[in-house]
C-alpha cells in the first residue's frame, strides 16, 4: 500500500504540511501492513492467484465500509474534492467478477465490516489519505500482476491499475484538498488519528481473511 509520491512539496503550516504530518504518524503501522502475509508477497513471481482472489474479496468488504461512510460524509457540502468520481469499488466488482465471483455473494456471505462514521473533515481527510495513497502505489503493483500472472486493467488487475497514467496528477489533487485543512490544528489531528485507525482496519481484516479463508469457498491461501 506504498504511499509516498514524487511532487511538488505542498503548502505547509507551523507545523509542517498535513502530508508530512500523516506520513510519520502511520509509518509504523504502514510499514507493518506492507509486511503482511497478504501484500508482501504481491510484486512477487510467486503470488499466487488463491491468495490474490482473496485478497480482492478482503479489499471489497473493506472498501464497500469505507465508501458507504465518506459517501455519507459527502452527502453534505464538500468543497474542493469529489470522492464520487475516484469509487474503487467498481474497479473491485470488475476484478472479481473476472475470476467468476459474484460481489453480491460476499455480501451475505460474511457480516459487513465495522467502519467508524466519519463526522468532519479531520476524518474525511484522514481515511481518504490511505485510500488514495493505497491507489497511487497500485501503478507499480499492477505491472507485476501483468509480467508474473499475467493480469490486465481489463483482466483482474482493475482495482490496482487505478488512475493509469493520471495517478500523479490525481494524488496531487487530493493533497491540495488535504492542506487545505492543514491550518486547523483540531482537523489535522482528526486526520492523523482517522488515518492510523484506517491503517488498523485494514490490518484487522487482512489478519480475519487469513484466519477464515475467502468467502467464496474456493481453494486454500497458502
Amino acid at each position: 500500500m506504498e504511499i509516498t509520491a514524487t511532487n511538488p512539496p505542498p503548502a505547509s503550516t507551523g507545523q509542517g504540511s498535513l502530508r508530512t504530518l500523516l506520513r510519520e504518524a502511520t509509518q509504523a503501522q504502514h510499514e507493518r501492513l506492507n509486511r503482511h502475509a497478504l501484500l508482501a508477497g504481491l510484486p512477487q513471481p510467486g503470488y499466487t492467484l488463491a491468495n490474490y482472489r482473496l485478497l480482492l474479496q478482503t479489499f471489497y468488504r473493506l472498501y464497500r465500509g469505507l465508501e458507504q461512510r465518506l459517501a455519507e460524509f459527502a452527502a453534505g457540502p464538500v468543497a474542493g474534492f469529489d470522492y464520487a468520481a475516484r469509487a474503487k469499488l467498481p474497479w473491485l466488482e470488475a476484478d472479481l467478477r473476472h475470476f467468476g465471483i459474484d460481489p453480491a455473494g460476499l455480501e451475505s456471505a460474511a457480516a459487513p465490516v465495522s467502519v467508524p462514521a466519519i463526522s468532519g473533515l479531520g476524518d474525511y481527510v484522514g481515511v481518504l489519505y490511505v485510500i488514495e495513497g493505497s491507489t497511487l502505489g497500485g501503478q507499480m503493483i499492477a505491472k507485476c500482476l501483468r509480467q508474473h500472472l499475467g493480469l490486465t486493467p481489463s483482466g483482474g488487475a482493475r482495482f490496482y491499475s487505478g488512475y493509469g497514467e493520471a495517478g500523479a496528477s490525481m494524488w496531487r489533487g487530493y493533497l491540495a484538498f488535504a492542506e487545505s485543512v492543514a491550518a486547523d490544528a483540531e482537523q489535522a489531528g482528526a486526520a492523523r488519528l482517522a488515518a492510523n485507525r484506517t491503517f488498523a482496519l485494514f490490518e484487522f481484516e487482512l489478519d480475519r481473511a487469513i484466519l477464515y479463508g475467502p468467502l467464496d469457498g474456493r481453494g486454500s491461501h497458502g
